[in-house]
C-alpha cells in the first residue's frame, strides 16, 4: 500500500475519521496469512543497486566513558535512540519535538557504572511502528550479515552496530518484535524482558503497555551480561539448559513459516532433545493485527500522535483514533482471554518455541526504502513475536542457521513472567548444538 501518496493518506485519515473499523479489523485478524505468500515473499530477490550503500547506523557518535568498572570491562555499547542518554534529545526516530534527556536512563547509568563504554546512539524506526527497518528519517544502514536485504526494526541501528562490530553490545527496545526482529535478521541475540518499573525510568514509548527495552549481543553469554547489568543483578555465567519440556503452540506453528525456517526450526529442536508439548492458545493466530490494533490506539492517545510523523505514522494515528470505546473495550476483552489462555499453555509447558519470524530477511526495494508500506510483508515477520508483548512474557530470539542466500534465521522461546535466566539457559543450549552457524539443506 503506498501510504507515501498524500492523496491517498488524506482519503483514508477522512474514512477513518468516519467510521470505526473494529469489526472489519477482526475479520481480517481471524484470517491466516497464505503459506503461498509466505514464500512468495521469502523468495523475493534484492532490487539492483541498493545493497552496494552502507549508511551509518548512529544518529550520532559519542564518547562517554565509563563511570566505573565492572563486568562491562570498557566495552563498546550503543543505546538506541529511544532511550535517554544526559545531554542529549531522545528523537525517538523523529526529527522534531525531541526531549532533552536531562540524566541518563536507568538501565544506561547502570551499563556505564558497570565498565560500558558509550560510542553512539542509534537509528530507530519512527517511533518503533516498523519491523522492517526502513521507517526513518536517516538513511538505514544496511543489513551487514544480509547484504541486499532489510535488516528488521525497530531498534535497527542497535542491531546493525553490534552485527558490525562497531559495538560489543546494544541497547535497543521491543514493542512487538523490535529487539527479536532486527537480532534475527542480523544474526544477534535478543532478549524481550519482561516489564519492569525501572525498565520504563528513561524511557518513553507511545505504545506504553506493549513496550520494554532489552539487550542485543553476539552471544548469549553477551547477551546475559548485559541483561544482568541492566536488571542489577550479580553477573553469573549462564550454563546451557533445556527444561524437561517444550511446548509448541498450534496456533502458533512452524507450518506458518517459509519451508528454510521450518526446515532450521525442525533441526533446532531436534539438537535440543526436550519432548515437544503441543499446546493450544485460544486466539494466538491473531496476535498480529491485535498487537498492532492496541499499538495503534495507545499510539493515537500519546502526546507523540501531535509530533511531525511521516505518512505511515500519521495513518497509525488515525486508525488509532478510529476505534469506538466499544472497539477498544473488545481489544482488552481478546487480550485478557489471550493472556489467560497463555498461562494455562505455560503451566503444560515451562518455555514455549517458535519461529521469530514466518520469513528470513526480506530483500530490499525501493518503496519501502521511500517510506511505503507491505502490509501481507508486516505480517509474515510480525506473525509470532507479538504474543510476548501482549502476555508481558519474556522472549528470546537466538540463531538457528542460515538458508540458501546466506540470510540469518532465528529460533524464539517464550517463557512465564521472570523466566529470563531459563530462556538464556536455553538459548545457550542452541549456541552449544552449533545448529545457528550451519545452512539449512
Amino acid at each position: 500500500m503506498p501510504v507515501a501518496d498524500h492523496r491517498f493518506l488524506a482519503l483514508s485519515e477522512r474514512f477513518l475519521a468516519r467510521r470505526a473499523p473494529g469489526r472489519a479489523l477482526a475479520r481480517l485478524a481471524a484470517t491466516s496469512l497464505p503459506l503461498v505468500a509466505v514464500e512468495r515473499i521469502a523468495a523475493r530477490a534484492p532490487e539492483p543497486g541498493l545493497a552496494e550503500e552502507a549508511p551509518s547506523p548512529l544518529v550520532c557518535a559519542l564518547a562517554l566513558a565509563p563511570t566505573g568498572r565492572g563486568a562491562l570491562d570498557d566495552a563498546t555499547v550503543v543505546v538506541k535512540d529511544a532511550i535517554d542518554v544526559a545531554g542529549l534529545p531522545t528523537t525517538g526516530g523523529v526529527l522534531g519535538g525531541a526531549p532533552t534527556a536531562l540524566a541518563d536512563a536507568t538501565m544506561v547509568a547502570r551499563v556505564r557504572a558497570a565498565g560500558g563504554r558509550l560510542i553512539g546512539k542509534t537509528k530507530p524506526t519512527e517511533l518503533g511502528m516498523d519491523g522492517v527497518g526502513a521507517l526513518m528519517p536517516w538513511p538505514m544502514p544496511r543489513n551487514p550479515r544480509a547484504p541486499g536485504y532489510f535488516p528488521g526494526g525497530s531498534s535497527t541501528g542497535t542491531a546493525v552496530a553490534v552485527a558490525s562490530g562497531l559495538a560489543r553490545y546494544g541497547l535497543g527496545s521491543d514493542g512487538l518484535g523490535s529487539v527479536r526482529i532486527p537480532a534475527a535478521y542480523c544474526g544477534l541475540v535478543g532478549l524481550k524482558p519482561t516489564r519492569a518499573a525501572w525498565l520504563a525510568d528513561g524511557y518513553r514509548t507511545p505504545v506504553r503497555t506493549l513496550d520494554v527495552c532489552g539487550p542485543i549481543a553476539r552471544t548469549v553469554s553477551d547477551c546475559a551480561r548485559l541483561w544482568q547489568v541492566m536488571a542489577d543483578q550479580p553477573v553469573r555465567d549462564v550454563a546451557a539448559a533445556v527444561p524437561a519440556r517444550l511446548g509448541v503452540i498450534r496456533q502458533l506453528g512452524p507450518g506458518r513459516a517459509s519451508r528454510s525456517i521450518q526446515r532450521a526450526f525442525a533441526r533446532a529442536l531436534a539438537a535440543l532433545g526436550a519432548p515437544i508439548e503441543p499446546v493450544e492458545i485460544a486466539g494466538a493466530d491473531r496476535v498480529t493485527l491485535l498487537g498492532g490494533m492496541i499499538g495503534a490506539v495507545e499510539l493515537a492517545e500519546s502526546a507523540d500522535a501531535a509530533r511531525p510523523l511521516s505518512p505511515a505514522g500519521r495513518m497509525n494515528v488515525a486508525l488509532g483514533r478510529a476505534f469506538a470505546p466499544a472497539d477498544v473495550a473488545r481489544l482488552h476483552a481478546q487480550r485478557a482471554a489471550l493472556i489467560d489462555a497463555t498461562a494455562r499453555a505455560l503451566e503444560r509447558a515451562p518455555i514455549l518455541a517458535m519461529p521469530t519470524t514466518a520469513i528470513p530477511p526480506p530483500a530490499l526495494s525501493r518503496a519501502l526504502l521511500a517510506g511505503g508500506q507491505d502490509l501481507m510483508l508486516l505480517r509474515a515477520l510480525g506473525h509470532y513475536t507479538p504474543l510476548a508483548n501482549l502476555c508481558d512474557l519474556p522472549a528470546i530470539a537466538v540463531p538457528s542457521g542460515v538458508d540458501d542466500r546466506g540470510r540469518p534465521l532465528s529460533i524464539m522461546f517464550v517463557g512465564a513472567a521472570g523466566s529470563e535466566h531459563a530462556l538464556l539457559a536455553l538459548a545457550a543450549a542452541v549456541e552449544a548444538s552449533g545448529v545457528g552457524a550451519q545452512p539449512v539443506a
